[in-house]
């Protein structure tokens, strides 16, 4: 009678024991590795699937049905790309008009330092967008949909425009709101890190003032875009009429406002681990506080927001509605990005040195995330294309 070998059920078992206890780092490079290999297979294998019941009339009809879904699919994602591209060019002009506004009021003696500061912030972040590159969402697993996504550009893009572009620490943006920053980029893919993700740690802090009140600007107005046309919400045209009337006062008050206020510092996070969608767009945030001066002003105290340096103005350094946005501390995000509103201070525990906050992303459109833009990294390596021509 032959012995019967339990060899490959232990080697089995230990290989699987291996992959469960590796490094989340290690896991994460193999399950980019195991896309990246099988995705150019599912195509092959749909030809060799239909090929096969192209003989059945209702297989035919079904796999016609089949390829009109996937041609109205691909040109829906055609048109998001041609919007993303010409939302992309408004943005640009918005920003250069933003750019000769504020050099044209750097003449003048008042705020003028803080009016260069802005100006030179600005340039440097339209010169980030002028090189962007436009992308779209490709691949998002359910077992990290709120840690990671993947976009179908990467080296081969960048050897087409002879520049880094997309490389790991580029930031990934839609508009002037954060989404994430690539991880590992491929031939033609790269993988982004998402701002809810838990290991996720922009440096941000509070932008009071012009730019909170623009971000919210922007909501008003495409909500009053939209109430214009949806008359069924209304019962009476004086009810319609009211409620614009409202919308449009607060409009014209959020556009009235000039000048900024940066205050306290800190750290956000996201608060979503690898679980299916789990925690929406909810961020966490660690250690604010303004104890040290910067260029936006001196130091100021963490419970009355007075000035260190004596002076009485009091103004709270942190509080519920107030716009987080990049500092580039981190030297991984040019100053000025969007990520997230605070929605809830924490009160100081006892001898506590800063706050703990509640914040919610910026981008609203998350889930249902299609086109993004990539921006150059601030710090760029060597092209792993032009390490490879050597």
């Amino acid at each position: 009678m032959r012995r019967r070998s339990y060899f490959p059920y232990l080697f089995f078992l230990v290989v699987l024991i291996g992959l469960l206890s590796g490094s989340e780092r290690f896991s994460c490079r193999l399950r980019s590795l195991a896309i990246c290999s099988l995705s150019p297979s599912w195509s092959a294998v749909e030809k060799t699937a239909r090929f096969l019941s192209s003989s059945d009339g209702q297989a035919r009809a079904y796999a016609d049905y089949e390829e009109l879904q996937r041609e109205n699919q691909a040109l829906h994602s055609q048109m998001e790309q041609m919007r993303e591209w010409l939302l992309h060019e408004d943005r640009i002009e918005e920003q250069i008009s933003r750019v000769k506004f504020l050099q044209s009021r750097m003449q003048e003696n008042e705020w003028k330092n803080f009016f260069k500061r802005r100006y030179e912030q600005l340039a440097s972040a339209l010169e980030l967008q002028l090189k962007s590159i436009p992308a779209r969402v490709v691949f998002r697993e359910p077992a990290t949909w709120s840690s990671y996504l993947w976009l179908n550009v990467g080296e081969k893009q960048n050897r087409a425009v002879k520049q880094q572009i997309i490389a790991k620490n580029s930031p990934v943006v839609v508009g002037k709101a954060l989404v994430g920053v690539v991880e590992e980029v491929f031939e033609s893919q790269c993988k982004v890190r998402l701002i809810t993700d838990a290991n996720m740690k922009p440096a941000v802090r509070v932008a009071r003032g012009r730019q909170q009140d623009h971000f919210l600007y922007e909501q008003v107005v495409s909500f009053i875009d939209v109430l214009e046309t949806r008359r069924d919400l209304f019962q009476t045209a004086e009810e319609r009429k009211e409620v614009l009337g409202c919308l449009q006062k607060i409009k014209k008050n959020l556009s009235q406002r000039d000048g900024d206020a940066y205050l306290a510092k800190g750290e956000l996070h996201g608060s979503s681990e690898p679980l299916w969608r789990a925690r929406g767009q909810r961020l966490k945030g660690l250690g604010f506080n303004y104890d040290f001066a910067d260029r936006e002003g001196p130091a100021r105290d963490l419970r009355t927001g007075m000035m260190r340096s004596g002076d009485e103005n009091s103004v709270p350094i942190l509080q519920e509605g107030d716009l987080l946005v990049t500092s580039g501390l981190d030297g991984v995000f040019p100053m000025g990005l969007e990520v997230g509103v605070v929605t809830k201070v924490e009160c100081l525990r006892e001898g506590s040195c800063a706050y703990e906050i509640d914040a919610l992303a910026v981008i609203d459109s998350l889930e249902k995330l299609n086109m993004v833009s990539v921006l150059p990294p601030l710090l760029l390596e060597q092209p792993a294309w032009k390490q490879c021509s050597r």
